[in-house]
């Protein structure tokens, strides 16, 4: 080694670039995944937000069952976290769906007659 070499201060390299997603699937997968993700959590919204005016039973359900199975996916594969909020939210709004229903008909069974 040279004097200069010996004399110069260690610099670390950089650290890796960060990359969303777990490293135990290959980069396709995860983008599939993503955007299966992504997909879930918007319709499992909409569904959701309909179900509240409309069909509550039905697409609260539906909203419901795609709104876990957007958030599964952003858990095991690590990917779409932007949209887990999204997923949330429509879940809480679908169990509004289910039970303004199941409140909706109680009322009209025993309160309406």
């Amino acid at each position: 080694m040279s004097q200069e070499q010996q004399d110069a201060p260690f610099v670390p390299p950089p650290p890796p670039s960060p990359v969303e997603g777990s490293s135990l699937y290959p980069p396709h997968v995860l983008e599939s995944k993503a955007q299966e993700a992504r997909s879930d959590a918007k319709t499992a919204l909409i569904l959701s937000i309909v179900g509240l005016f409309c069909f509550g039973f039905i697409f609260g359900i539906i909203a419901y069952k795609k709104a876990d199975n957007a958030i599964s996916i952003i858990d095991i594969y690590e990917v779409a976290k932007d949209s887990r909020g999204l997923a949330v939210g429509a879940k809480i709004l679908a169990i509004f769906d289910i039970v303004g229903w199941v409140i909706a008909l109680i009322v009209r069974l025993f309160f309406l007659r």
